[in-house]
């Protein structure tokens, strides 16, 4: 009977941190990320003329919506290269003190790069289209599919609706660092309206025997490098059951 009672304690216990594990790794939804990081890139988008909605839709993408191990570890949402001080994990990619050091340095690596410097002069903050394909023929990244799909993921969530704001000193105001009264953000309630509840097996891929990462990535039309950036991996071995971020 004693024995029966440590088991089921300890099974219990296991099932306790599984479950913290799990909350912690899937901390973010496509509407929480928007709404915890829009002001940010608003912000931004005033004092630079880089799209609101190019930034989110490249920090969603780059991070799996915050969930990433880079994300994570490293508070990196674009996946920037460089040096990092992580105990935790080993990685080549660069490492902020805050997620809002992250979001600075990537539009200033957007000003720093003479082949997307250009854009700042060429288009303006409501021309998200363009951005994002002179970004993407910079060579931000090797995929041949990241631009188209990081406009869809402003087609998806609606994120253009963030490149308008008020004039003058409504703008201001709704882009204070510390606003004394958040009002409603009717764009984000309508989308929570809409979302279903995450599931974050459409974002990932469980490793069956026999799979290898060049296959996954030809599957989810992806490169193996961009597969292995986006799991922090030092090689392309792959384990039975290991869950992959697409």
């Amino acid at each position: 009977m004693q024995r029966t009672g440590i088991s089921k304690y300890i099974f219990v216990l296991l099932m306790f941190v599984f479950t913290v594990k799990t909350t912690i790794a899937q901390k973010f939804s496509p509407s929480s990320y928007i709404a915890e990081h829009k002001q940010i890139a608003q912000r931004l988008m005033l004092e630079t003329g880089v799209p609101a909605s190019v930034i989110l839709a490249i920090a969603i993408h780059e991070s799996a919506y915050g969930n990433s191990r880079i994300a994570q570890h490293l508070n990196n949402h674009f996946g920037i290269k460089g040096k990092n001080n992580s105990r935790t994990i080993r990685s080549a990619y660069k490492g902020y003190s805050s997620v809002k050091e992250s979001y600075l340095d990537f539009v200033g690596l957007l000003k720093r790069r003479k082949a997307t410097n250009r854009l700042f002069e060429a288009h303006g903050q409501t021309d998200y289209k363009e951005w994002v394909q002179g970004i993407a023929r910079s060579g931000y990244s090797m995929t041949g599919s990241w631009s188209s799909k990081v406009l869809a993921t402003i087609n998806r969530y609606n994120l253009q609706e963030f490149d308008y704001l008020p004039a003058g000193s409504a703008a201001k105001g709704l882009l204070a660092e510390n606003p004394a009264e958040k009002q409603e953000d009717l764009l984000l309630s309508t989308m929570e309206k809409k979302e279903a509840p995450v599931n974050f097996m459409n974002q990932t891929h469980v490793v069956r025997k026999g799979e290898t990462l060049s296959a996954l990535a030809k599957r989810y039309d992806v490169s193996v490098e961009e597969l292995k950036r986006r799991n922090n991996l030092q090689s392309s071995k792959l384990s039975i059951g290991q869950r992959l971020l697409l």
